[in-house]
């Protein structure tokens, strides 16, 4: 981790939460502090990156009215008054839109705030901003570039120019690899939140679904959208469930929340002894993943070893099934109707579709609605759907492992940094998809861990021990980084001949 110049303030590109919570009992910073340093770290590089949409135009005042209570009453939590950002699906009632980043719902007005908004507000956190999105969460097109959205333009990963940075909660990712928030909240339907964290080079965790309640999101499904966080670190990661955790009592959502664990999360993240621990290993055709891949997933594998797990190879593959643009289509319309201002009247799945047609910012045809398309027409009540859908949940519960791990198991998902492509390798471009580049030294790749239904507490055991003892991360190298500093905010208060306690 960077100690600049000597204080014991640490750079806001890894910082992390332990660390936070050091300095505002020292009085080294403010909630203030952080928020304007954040703020002039996306003003610096965001015309490059497209990681985040808006701000929010309250983030300070709020910040100042958090400081003043900490001073007074303690924190309410230990993330008070850290700054975070939200993936633009997530509904807020503050100054800040929400529209999936589209430009169509510009203007529209939800009727209250997504459970998970009002769980970190009364713990204290900063809602910072919204980050970018792949439009609808990627459910429009086919054609287009993921990380594109009307309102935020094309975000980039951050290890090579113009590189493909995967999707949906694309902006979310982006702002935590280059420290333009502590962390950020994002939702995942299919893969949509561990694939950017990836690209990022950061941790992406997508918990049990139901875990932390989905309402309050733009919809793909209300079956299946989880919403899940990314942070720098594993505990930083266990730190933010601690928090959000909710057990959500909908019926919808209770079939797979089990007892509230005897301790708290963060408690997984203590030491790297993984006695006893039994871990199964899915391996795929070597044509679909390449060498650098391979040899960095065959050192995992061996650090998970030394750690004393148990592993257990080679277990077979099953098909996904789909099921997702019915219940697009469906979701949606429930949302829509829902909204208290809807200034262009867009209350059926064909009113959106019609309206992107005609709204030039959503650059139609060029990017195609593909997928949309595909959802006017079908319904719930076909037997496609039904048969589908009955599939879907033979293969999440009895029909395999592998198949437990697919979206719809609702288990959850952790990715941790495990390597890089190394200097020499080939660039290649992704012509179908915008032309992005894909494949190139230095951007990273991640290990993949899955965990039982409410096993957040081993999978954050055996991530925390796989990150201490690979240490990837801090081999990062971003080709573009914010050079303003929270110590460069703070400056003499913390200089001189204090050292890092």
């Amino acid at each position: 981790m960077e100690q600049r110049r000597h204080s014991r303030i640490y750079s806001l590109l890894d910082v992390t939460l332990d660390y936070l919570i050091q300095g505002f009992t020292r009085g080294d910073y403010t909630s203030v502090d952080l928020v304007r340093a954040y703020t002039a770290r996306v003003a610096e590089v965001n015309d490059l990156v497209h990681a985040v949409i808006e701000l929010n135009p309250e983030a300070e005042s709020i910040a100042r009215a958090l400081d003043k209570e900490r001073t007074a009453k303690g924190p309410r939590s230990a993330l008070h008054g850290v700054p975070i950002l939200l993936k633009d699906n997530v509904v807020t009632l503050d100054k800040t839109a929400s529209t999936s980043g589209s430009a169509v719902l510009i203007g529209t007005l939800p009727t209250a705030e997504a459970s998970i908004v009002v769980l970190l507000r009364r713990a204290g956190l900063i809602l910072f901003g919204k980050a970018n999105v792949s439009e609808f969460a990627g459910f429009r097109h086919t054609n287009a570039t993921t990380g594109w959205s009307p309102r935020g333009g094309q975000a980039t990963g951050i290890f090579w120019p113009n590189m493909k940075a995967s999707g949906s909660s694309t902006g979310s990712a982006i702002a935590v690899g280059l420290g333009l928030a502590f962390a950020s909240f994002g939702t995942e339907t299919v893969s949509s939140l561990v694939s950017p964290a990836e690209k990022s080079c950061v941790v992406g965790f997508k918990p049990t679904f139901g875990l932390i309640p989905n309402d309050g999101l733009i919809p793909v499904s209300r079956r299946q959208d989880t919403i899940g966080h990314i942070t720098r670190t594993v505990r930083d990661a266990a730190q933010i469930l601690d928090v959000a955790v909710c057990f959500d009592e909908r019926p919808e959502q209770s079939r797979y929340m089990g007892e509230k664990p005897s301790r708290l999360y963060v408690e997984s993240c203590r030491d790297i002894d993984l006695s006893g621990v039994r871990i199964g290993v899915v391996r795929y055709s070597p044509k679909q993943i390449d060498e650098p891949k391979i040899t960095a997933f065959h050192e995992a594998l061996g650090f998970l070893k030394e750690a004393g797990a148990v592993i257990y190879d080679s277990l077979p593959e099953q098909t996904r099934s789909i099921v997702l643009e019915t219940e697009f289509k469906t979701d949606m319309e429930a949302y829509l109707s829902s909204l208290a201002e809807n200034p262009r009247r867009i209350l059926t799945f064909e009113d959106l579709v019609n309206t992107i047609k005609s709204e030039p910012s959503e650059d139609y045809p060029e990017r195609n609605i593909n997928i949309m398309l595909r959802g006017l027409k079908t319904s719930k009540d076909s037997p496609q759907y039904l048969s589908m859908l009955q599939q879907q949940d033979y293969y999440a519960c009895s029909g395999g492992f592998k198949g437990a791990m697919e979206p719809m198991g609702g288990i959850p998902v952790m990715t941790i940094p495990m390597g890089f492509y190394p200097k020499g390798t080939k660039v290649k471009v992704d012509e179908s998809r915008g032309g992005l580049v894909s494949v190139a030294p230095g951007i990273p790749f991640s290990l993949h861990l899955y965990g039982r239904r409410n096993g957040e507490s081993q999978l954050l055991q055996v991530a925390y021990a796989f990150e201490q003892l690979s240490g990837v991360q801090q081999l990062a190298k971003p080709y573009i980084l914010p050079q303003t500093d929270l110590e460069d905010l703070v400056g003499s208060r913390n200089h001189g001949s204090r050292n890092c306690g």
